[in-house]
């Protein structure tokens, strides 16, 4: 699993999966073009999580976020990908400090190596995929993980608290993305049935 290059190592983890029924294909297509909009849930918990930046003149919602691809936004909000394995999995990750509600910058990196080599205590490590496991029926499985990794007491107290905060969010979107996913990747399968 390429996760496992880029943070073997974390102390707060969640992981997510779904069965779809289309081919490798259209699911890893259905995985890189979900977009913003087609999960609603995202919107409104993204809203809520924004809200004190917004309220402070720090973030813009973009007029088009509905329309853009869910991997887009996470690029233009901090996150870099690391690694691909065309048709099989990606990864992306972030550095930043993110259980601050006003002010959160995260660190822009430039590459994967950049992301390794950062070592700043005060900062948390975080990365996500998408991996797809083919079934000898056919059928797919799509997983999500995500891993944060904290190397400072402190800061893992404090994100430790924001996790316990935002974990049921997290994990509704994640299981709002991967619904859409199959549903995205099914519909493919349904209007193109000679793909699967």
């Amino acid at each position: 699993m390429l996760l496992d290059r880029y943070l073997p190592v974390y102390h707060y983890h969640e992981k997510h999966s779904i069965n779809i029924r289309a081919s490798r294909d259209a699911v890893y297509r259905a995985i890189r073009e979900v977009k913003y909009g087609d999960v609603p849930l995202l919107r409104l918990l993204f809203g809520i999580r924004t809200l004190p930046a917004r309220l402070a003149g720090k973030v813009k919602p973009a007029a088009s976020d509905g329309d853009e691809p869910f991997i887009k936004r996470m690029m233009r909000s901090g996150f870099i990908l690391l690694e691909e394995s065309e048709g099989q999995e990606f990864v992306v990750g972030v550095v930043g400090t993110f259980w601050k509600p006003a002010g959160y910058e995260p660190i822009r990196l430039h590459s994967a190596q950049a992301f390794i080599a950062c070592d700043n205590p005060r900062q948390a490590k975080a990365v996500m995929n998408f991996q797809i496991q083919e079934h000898p029926n056919g059928t797919m499985t799509v997983f999500t993980e995500t891993r944060i990794q904290t190397k400072d007491r402190a800061v893992r107290l404090k994100f430790g608290l924001y996790w316990l905060l935002i974990y049921p969010s997290s994990a509704l979107i994640r299981r709002g993305l991967l619904r859409a996913i199959k549903t995205n990747a099914e519909k493919e399968r349904f209007v193109y049935g000679s793909q699967t």
